[in-house]
């Protein structure tokens, strides 16, 4: 197997015999292990988070020798491949926290959100947890359900627990089943456990090329960051904000890896592949540069030519991620991300060979950029 390339026909010849890709049972029970997991705002890298499971998932993959554990006080967790050098190549963000919940009144059960609310109108019931630090570890203190009664863009939101008891200083979290089936991944917490697995994915084959990475020079972080969500109207993507100050501007920009909304009338759909974006929010967001747009296509034809189906190029629209506050620190050079339906719920859903085809797609782009980068050097 060929090691020493970046091309199409070298990565291919990974992802083809990648087992986290290959093999049915481990991409799936990572990603049910990282739904299961407690991963409120402000908690995401805390003992007994879902940072956690992602150390053990990098081990796993043979990638603990570029695990950093937090960055410094920025709340995220870093994974880096390639040559050891004070600026990256590529940062590639994956936010590991999930829409969360402060507690208004404790004995009445009134909670509100500190994220965006995507719950339907009227009266709207789903499975939740109440999280608290306790003896040095993120612990569940009380389980229950969510009530939301919205109309007219306006709402009330109660918990009632079942086992335990709410407290005035826990954050909640929505808390569905993860469930399996017909080539579906059902359940909460979809946003972004497919980001952070499917980083995880291209990590892992990308490791098989680290010869290659360390030739060009290159050097790649992988961001796990917290604290993405956050309410709409204000600032969100605070972890990504804080990268901006604890780590030198990326050489060539960042990708985010985030889960994509499914569009009805245009791309992208489910069972399309990896969705590629170049605009989010319409432009309220971050919009990527007309050259790493044409490689994006150009690498994709290529890739479509060898494996049809891994990739479409979302035409629709497309909700901010961490992409909004590294757009204001260095390019944005792609938003990649499988496709899911009713995102912030309780019924968020996915296909699984979209979950797949994210981390392929992900590991190619983040290959030709790097190689777009070392012909800029010597060109």
């Amino acid at each position: 197997m060929s090691t020493n390339g970046l091309g199409v026909k070298a990565l291919e010849e990974t992802l083809a015999t990648l087992p986290f890709l290959t093999r049915d049972n481990e991409l799936p029970a990572a990603l049910e292990r990282l739904l299961r997991a407690n991963a409120p705002s402000g908690g995401a890298a805390l003992p007994g988070a879902i940072g956690d499971q992602i150390a053990t998932i990098v081990a796993e993959l043979g990638l603990a020798d570029g695990f950093l554990g937090e960055i410094g006080s920025t709340g995220n967790l870093g994974l880096a491949l390639g040559v050891e050098k004070p600026a990256s190549d590529v940062v590639i963000f994956a936010h590991m926290d999930r829409p969360s919940f402060k507690v208004r009144d404790a004995a009445a059960g009134e909670i509100y959100p500190v994220c965006a609310i995507r719950y339907p109108e009227g009266e709207y019931h789903a499975a939740m947890k109440a999280m608290r630090f306790e003896d040095g570890k993120l612990i569940v203190g009380a389980r229950g359900i969510l009530t939301s009664v919205q109309a007219g863009g306006k709402g009330t939101l109660t918990f009632t627990a079942g086992e335990g008891e709410l407290r005035w200083y826990d954050i909640l979290t929505v808390d569905a089943e993860p469930v399996f089936r017909d080539g579906m991944v059902h359940g909460t917490g979809l946003d972004n456990c497919l980001g952070v697995v499917s980083s995880l994915g291209a990590a892992a084959a990308l490791k098989r090329h680290e010869a290659a990475l360390k030739e060009r020079g290159a050097r790649l972080l992988f961001v796990f960051t917290d604290h993405e969500e956050g309410i709409p109207e204000a600032f969100f993507g605070h972890g990504a904000a804080r990268l901006a100050y604890a780590t030198p501007p990326p050489v060539l920009g960042v990708i985010d890896a985030d889960a994509h909304g499914a569009n009805p009338s245009s791309p992208p759909v489910t069972g399309g592949g990896a969705s590629h974006g170049s605009v989010s929010a319409w432009g309220r967001g971050s919009y990527v540069p007309p050259d790493y747009l044409r490689l994006a296509l150009d690498r994709a034809a290529q890739l479509d030519a060898v494996r049809p189906g891994v990739v479409q190029f979302n035409t629709g629209y497309q909700s901010r991620s961490d992409d909004l506050p590294a757009f204001r620190w260095t390019k944005v050079l792609g938003m990649i991300g499988a496709p899911m339906t009713d995102a912030h719920t309780a019924e968020e859903a996915a296909l699984m060979a979209d979950v797949k085809a994210a981390a392929s797609w992900l590991a190619h782009y983040t290959a030709a950029v790097i190689e777009r980068g070392k012909a800029a050097k010597t060109g």
